[in-house]
């Protein structure tokens, strides 16, 4: 053992044990022996042989030192090794053959070792079926423990092969059958690769065998059926269960007879019952009273908020503020998308057009018919080679001509007004007509009477001011349509934060029950405080509970220096203008 620890080997001795089934002299077993220490690479002047009798049987033991001075026992194919020299000593001695797990091999290395012969008598052990080759269920030490405590270990095996042929293939029925014999199976002690081997033993601790040596069951067979025992939902035992119905269900009969007994009294007449039975009544009435009263919500209704205390009353008036005024902003329209024109009916309105038109049309020409004569005798003035007083006639004829001009245009301008006002595109009322219209200067009236001479001309002729008004409410229409969008542009912002404070306000009204007891609780005394930004608060914090730390300027500068210690604090997300 000191030569192994010395030279780093895990074990020191290896003991190989023989068991002859025809006796056998100490010199055939001295010489059995050596033939291992050869087959294994052994000094046979460093062996150990025990030979000794036990109930009428020789049999011997080899302790060989691992350690070889220069080298290590050979440790390749031992088991198929051995073998192999206990069938040539069988064949050599004349004993009957021992067939073993391993013949086809055996047979197959003494054929190329040149010992036909021997092979030839090896082979004839082998079986066709493979699954019928010997396997031992036990070893020698544990069938030896066994004995010692008078126990069949034999016996027992077969009982066991018996036990899992009559279960199917079930470890739950093989463990019935084993609990009768006072047997049970449960895991190995081994906690290596083999940690999934179970054991077979008695109720005093005896160990009889591995399961799958004994069953002779693969081990990757064995694991499946353990697989499919875990995934099998265990049986209820529902007797528990039925105790328990059949208690509730007894004092539910009794409570029934209690109620029937206490609904007749009420039929009763007052004055033939004792007074023993008019304080059952009584106690009964107010006992169901207070069940009704206990059953009855909490929480009482916004419309009375005189019940609340002063404090909630105070959260609700906050509340309703911070409410109306996110959804003020949300609501909010531009004065260009609010409708224009009067708010009487369609038909109304269109008779009222059509008037205006006809009246307006008229005047229209009465006013150019003017401008016509005014123009003429401004003409006609102008023609004459009399200079008498022409100067003057003709300054108060270019006079009444201009004050014609400017009245047709004031006409022109009244009738435009009207008609984009009904139909909707200006907000602008129509301005009554003044007359007569105030002149402007002379350098101003040139350019405004040029205007309004061709305006007039559009508004003439009927194809040209259809296409007039066509592009002046298409132009006025786009232009809106700008006006509005860069205004809903520009309020985006502002309506993603009043969607945010509608959301955490109703999140506040209407606390989550998948948020912590604490939380739900904290956030609830400080509503009947009156906290309402206190109240935001803290479900802020507990949303941002998980949001990445981060550092101050002048503290992320400390960590470059090195020079003073670091405090960190927990980053929080920016909130709406309407949070605390």
């Amino acid at each position: 053992m000191k030569e192994a620890r010395r030279e780093n080997i895990r074990y020191g001795l290896r003991h190989i044990a023989f068991n002859p089934s025809a006796p056998m002299s100490d010199g055939q077993l001295a010489h059995f022996a050596n033939k291992i220490c050869l087959e294994l690479g052994a000094d046979p002047a460093r062996m150990t042989l025990v030979i000794h009798q036990k109930d009428g049987s020789t049999h011997g033991h080899v302790l060989l030192p691992e350690w070889q001075d220069d080298h290590v026992l050979s440790s390749k194919f031992t088991w198929q090794r051995l073998e192999k020299i206990a069938r040539l000593e069988e064949l050599r001695l004349g004993h009957t053959l021992v067939p073993g797990r391993h013949d086809r091999a055996i047979a197959k290395a003494l054929r190329e070792a040149g010992n036909s012969e021997a092979a030839d008598k090896v082979a004839a052990l082998v079986l066709e079926d493979n699954s019928a080759r010997p396997v031992s269920a036990y070893t020698s030490q544990a069938r030896r423990m066994t004995e010692r405590q008078g126990f069949d270990l034999p016996a027992a095996r077969r009982e066991i092969m018996a036990f899992w042929e009559k279960s199917g293939n079930d470890l739950k029925t093989f463990r019935r059958l084993l609990a009768e014999k006072n047997w049970r199976m449960r895991p190995g002690d081994r906690t290596d690769w083999r940690r999934d081997a179970h054991v077979i033993e008695t109720d005093d601790g005896l160990l009889i065998g591995s399961f799958t040596r004994l069953t002779k069951v693969r081990t990757k067979e064995f694991c499946r059926l353990l697989d499919e025992e875990a995934s099998r939902p265990l049986p209820v035992d529902l007797r528990p269960v039925v105790r328990r119905l059949g208690q509730q269900e007894g004092r539910h009969q009794q409570r029934v007879e209690r109620q029937r007994a206490l609904k007749n009294l009420i039929w009763v007449p007052p004055a033939s019952l004792s007074a023993l039975d008019r304080q059952r009544l009584h106690e009964q009435g107010r006992r169901e009273a207070d069940a009704i009263r206990k059953r009855l919500p909490s929480i009482g209704s916004l419309r009375y908020p005189e019940q609340f205390s002063e404090g909630f009353r105070i959260y609700l008036k906050d509340w309703k503020q911070e409410m109306q005024a996110a959804r003020s902003v949300l609501n909010a329209r531009h004065p260009l998308e609010r409708r224009y024109g009067p708010d009487s009916p369609l038909d109304i309105q269109g008779a009222c057009i059509v008037r205006m038109m006809k009246e307006g049309w008229s005047r229209l020409k009465q006013a150019h018919q003017a401008v016509e004569r005014a123009r003429q005798e401004l003409d006609d003035l102008e023609a004459r080679k009399i200079l008498f007083s022409r100067k003057k006639r003709l300054t108060q004829a270019e006079e009444q001509y201009r004050q014609a001009l400017a009245q047709l245009a004031e006409i022109l301008r009244y009738l435009v007004q009207f008609i984009l006002y009904h139909l909707g595109l200006s907000s602008q009322k129509p301005d009554p007509i003044q007359c007569p219209v105030p002149i402007e200067r002379e350098t101003t009236l040139q350019d405004y009477l040029q205007d309004r001479r061709e305006l007039l001309q559009t508004l003439l002729d009927e194809k040209a001011r259809r296409l007039w008004i066509k592009d002046r409410c298409r132009e006025a229409e786009h232009k809106r349509a700008r006006m509005i969008a860069q205004w809903h542009t520009e309020r985006v912002p502002d309506c993603e934060q009043a969607q945010q404070t509608i959301a955490r306000l109703e999140r506040l009204h209407r606390l989550s029950w998948s948020l912590p007891e604490e939380v739900r609780m904290a956030v609830r005394d400080l509503k009947r405080q009156g906290q309402l930004r206190l109240a935001l608060r803290e479900l802020d914090r507990f949303d941002n509970r998980d949001a990445p730390v981060s550092l101050p300027s002048d503290q992320r500068a400390d960590v470059n220096r090195g020079s003073q210690p670091i405090i960190l604090r927990k980053r929080t997300l920016p909130t709406s203008s309407l949070s605390p």
